[in-house]
């Protein structure tokens, strides 16, 4: 709990600094329409699966990529990929564990412009998780299809430059050897993007 807690508050802190370094420059002219939006970030991820959370941690870091197009008036197409790295312990036998995931997104959204500076973009589409976990001398792998809705708030701090707040819930799951896993979760992050 107390590294969730140390998590967060460096997530704000580098907000904080970022808003501080980069006042929005917004007076009026907005971001002059893009058709084609690019943003980098970094999430907390929560897994669906407590066993996830109890081996891996209950947030952990999952850096993503997206890219969104206007397609006609506030409606858009969207993709986004995103991947985990993540060692942990199994306890009960002080072995370590690690596993890579990747989640690649697509689906279409909605935009609207709140202000010269804001923009809201709700999204939602289907998503495609796996996995790749090794542990105990073994490796176990996954996949799944499922789906993901989500948002991202854009602060404009430039004409074609911005800050995005993202949040997105996504369900995924696969049949293994082990039984039943769910590969989604929740994320939440912020990440920074370029419009043209």
């Amino acid at each position: 709990m107390r590294q969730i807690t140390k998590n967060g508050l460096h997530a704000a802190l580098v907000l904080i600094v970022l808003f501080s370094a980069f006042p929005p420059a917004c007076h009026g002219e907005g971001s002059a329409d893009p058709k084609n939006m690019v943003t980098a970030g970094a999430n907390f991820f929560s897994s669906s699966t407590p066993g996830f959370r109890e081996l891996y941690g209950s947030m952990v870091l999952m850096p993503e990529i997206k890219f969104t197009r206007l397609i006609s008036g506030n409606i858009s197409l969207w993709g986004a990929f995103g991947w985990i790295s993540r060692q942990g312990i199994i306890e009960d036998v002080n072995e370590p564990a690690k596993i890579r995931q990747t989640m690649a997104s697509i689906g279409a959204g909605y935009l609207q412009r709140l202000s010269a500076c804001l923009t809201l973009r709700a999204e939602a589409g289907i998503t495609y998780a796996s996995f790749t976990e090794d542990a105990l001398d073994e490796t176990l792998k996954g996949s799944g299809l499922g789906w993901r809705v989500g948002a991202n708030l854009d602060i404009f701090i430039r004409k074609r430059i911005f800050v995005t707040l993202d949040a997105a819930f996504s369900q995924a799951g696969d049949e293994v050897q082990t039984g039943k896993v769910k590969l989604g979760g929740f994320q939440l992050g912020a990440g920074f993007g370029i419009a043209f």
